[in-house]
């Protein structure tokens, strides 16, 4: 049997895995500098990081952006436009994630080089699986992506809330794999019994359900109902949600940041990688698909009302933009997908930008955790004012800010479709999302501080992070024209 090994394919993933070996290297072997903690040594190692994921980033751009679909491996590597697209929406929430997480970690003094190399092994994961072709390389993929992810979770030992979010994500996170599992194995047997040979291969999978005549058998069914089931508790879809307030809340500030954009993207990713197109409708699951995102919608937005805690509403809020990712799923046509794509890249760095101004407005002993902990920031911090700001209104959709031109796509998608009934219930959801993104601008401006005021230490990795976020999050809305063609452009070579 000859396997065509195409390592160049993988530069990318090789750049950020040798990265994360580097880090733990240099970990080890640099000492700790005595006196201010901004001169620790071990400043390298998020330096190495974010070089990382930008080296990865830009060979993806430069080096493999227009180069068509190529496979590896047996077909078990997948490399496309699509692959492309999400690997680098990834690694710019990751880069960012780590320039805030340097941050964090020197404020509460402690070392960084195991919680990079995490952030980074994770990354990778989350590479191999959007360039899938394969169910078992999904699989793997989904492995090396969510074992960091506990440990980063659980990082602050001694907090008990850190702990239980471990905990919790370990548990949940572990039924909602062995549930994929089971489902793979289940469409693996549909494949090996009704398709023109037995494989795992995506691509196979998909030609065996267009073939089929007539309704599919019952256990395919169930395998597609289970698979989509494991991979929307990656999505925190309602009702598969429960675990993302208390993980989100319990996690360390930097990392709740990377674990929202990053396993987000991913998701969907492999959402639309494995029912992308007319699959859904084939194994007859858009209507449950249209049950979910309008639940999500619904759960998300009004329980982000009711909440104090600053990250459990932003927890709350990244449920209700999985349920707008879920309507592209659903319309299935390839402005819709594109939208999707256009969505992923938008909610990167609009929450990004939210979570740099928490990180900023932290210090040493008390991590800004409720709305009354931002109390006349605006006017004593203008300048982290302005990017919450943008941050907010971004996320809740207001023109010109990038999280518009995302929403717009995928609801026009869906009107042109017929699918009015879940774009109005979207709409009604978006303006009940002005109440609580509102309200931290509200308390950062209208609201007292209290006590003395503080000067911000001047963290550079911190404010690049905050600056390049709020600049993509602004040029994303100016000019969407042209990050809107390259996905369309990815969906219609990749999925179509």
């Amino acid at each position: 049997m000859n396997v065509d090994l195409q390592f160049g394919l993988m530069i990318p993933e090789f750049i950020v895995v040798g990265a994360a070996i580097l880090v733990l290297l240099l970990d080890a072997l640099l000492v700790k500098a005595d006196g201010d903690p901004e001169e620790d040594p071990r400043g390298a190692t998020a330096w190495l990081s974010f070089a990382g994921c930008v080296g990865a980033a830009g060979w993806l751009l430069f080096a493999l952006v227009g180069q068509g679909t190529a496979t590896s491996f047996g077909g078990l590597f997948l490399l496309d436009p699509f692959s492309v697209f999400f690997k680098v929406v990834i690694l710019v929430g990751a880069g960012l994630s780590l320039l805030l997480s340097d941050a964090w970690l020197r404020q509460q003094r402690l070392p960084s080089g195991a919680s990079h190399a995490l952030v980074l092994l994770a990354t990778a994961g989350m590479m191999f699986m959007v360039s899938a072709g394969d169910l078992v390389m999904l699989f793997l993929g989904l492995e090396v992506m969510s074992i960091p992810l506990y440990c980063l979770a659980a990082s602050l030992r001694w907090d008990d809330r850190s702990v239980e979010a471990g905990v919790k994500y370990l548990v949940l996170g572990s039924f909602a794999t062995a549930i994929f599992l089971f489902g793979l194995a289940l469409l693996y047997a549909f494949v090996g019994l009704e398709g023109p040979e037995p494989g795992t291969s995506i691509a196979l999978l998909h030609a065996t359900i267009a073939g089929h005549a007539g309704a599919l058998p019952l256990y395919a069914f169930a395998g597609g109902l289970l698979a989509l089931v494991g991979l929307l508790f990656k999505i925190s879809a309602a009702p598969f949600h429960m675990w993302t307030p208390d993980v989100y809340e319990g996690a360390p500030t930097a990392i709740t940041a990377y674990m929202s954009v990053a396993v987000k993207a991913t998701a969907a990713a492999t959402l639309l990688r494995v029912f992308g197109g007319p699959v859904l409708e084939s194994l007859s699951l858009d209507g449950l698909i249209w049950g979910v995102a309008a639940l999500t919608m619904i759960v998300g937005n009004v329980m982000a009302l009711v909440q104090d805690n600053v990250k459990r509403m932003l927890a709350y809020s990244s449920i209700a933009h999985g349920g707008y990712i879920l309507v592209g799923l659903l319309v299935g046509t390839g402005q819709a997908e594109a939208g999707i794509l256009y969505y992923a890249l938008a909610y990167t760095v609009g929450n990004i930008a939210a979570f740099g101004v928490l990180i900023q407005l932290s210090r040493r002993g008390h991590d800004v955790q409720t709305f009354d902990d931002l109390a006349g920031a605006g006017i004593r911090h203008p300048w982290m004012g302005a990017v919450m700001v943008v941050a907010m209104l971004s996320l809740i959709g207001i023109p010109p800010f990038a999280g518009f031109f995302a929403k717009f796509t995928v609801f026009a998608a869906a009107v042109a479709e017929g699918y009015v009934g879940l774009v109005v219930l979207a709409l009604i959801t978006s303006a009940i999302s002005v109440g609580y993104y509102l309200r931290p601008l509200v308390v950062m401006y209208m609201r007292p501080a209290r006590g003395e005021a503080v000067a911000l230490p001047f963290r550079l990795r911190l404010a690049l992070a905050i600056a390049l976020a709020t600049l993509a999050v602004v040029g994303l809305g100016v000019l969407p024209g042209s990050t809107l063609d390259w996905a369309a452009d990815s969906i219609l070579v990749a999925l179509r």
